[in-house]
C-alpha cells in the first residue's frame, strides 16, 4: 500500500512491529541505533543488521491502524534513510554529524526535512493525486 502513495521501501530495509514495547512513548518509529566514540566516522554498514545485512526499522503498532499514519511515518523514515545513504556513502560523516542530521528538535536538519516530505505525501494521498 505505501508504494502506491509515494513510499518505496528498499530491498535492504526490514520493518518490524514493536511487539515488545521497546519504543519510547513519544516515538512512532526508529531506525538502527548508531553508537560510536566522539569523532568516529559513521558508514552505511553501521546501519545494517549484522545477521540480515538489512537496515531494521521498528514501528509502533498503532501506526498500522491508519493508512495516513503508515504513509507519513514510513515516508519520513525512507526519505531520511535515502538521504543518509547518500551522505554516508561519501565516507566522511562523523558521529556528531550523524546525530545532528537525525535528532529531533534540530530545526532544518534531515529529520525535520523528512517530516516535511511526509506531510507532502499525506497531502497528495488526501487529494488523490500521484
Amino acid at each position: 500500500m505505501p508504494a502506491r502513495f509515494g513510499v518505496t521501501i528498499p530491498k535492504d530495509v526490514e520493518v518490524f512491529e514493536d511487539e515488545d514495547g521497546d519504543l519510547p512513548e513519544d516515538t512512532m518509529a526508529r531506525g538502527p541505533r548508531v553508537t560510536k566514540l566522539a569523532g568516529s566516522t559513521v558508514s552505511w554498514s553501521d546501519l545494517l543488521n549484522r545477521l540480515t545485512g538489512k537496515v531494521p526499522f521498528l514501528l509502533r503498532p498503532a501506526i498500522l491502524k491508519s493508512d495516513e499514519a503508515i504513509v507519513a511515518v514510513l515516508g519520513h523514515e525512507m526519505y531520511e534513510l535515502a538521504v543518509l545513504r547518500e551522505i554516508l556513502n561519501e565516507g566522511k560523516t562523523t558521529i556528531e554529524h550523524y546525530i545532528a542530521h537525525t535528532c529531533p528538535d534540530n530545526a532544518g536538519n534531515l529529520h525535520d526535512q523528512a517530516w516535511d516530505h511526509a506531510d507532502r505525501l499525506v497531502e497528495r494521498m488526501r487529494s488523490g493525486t500521484k
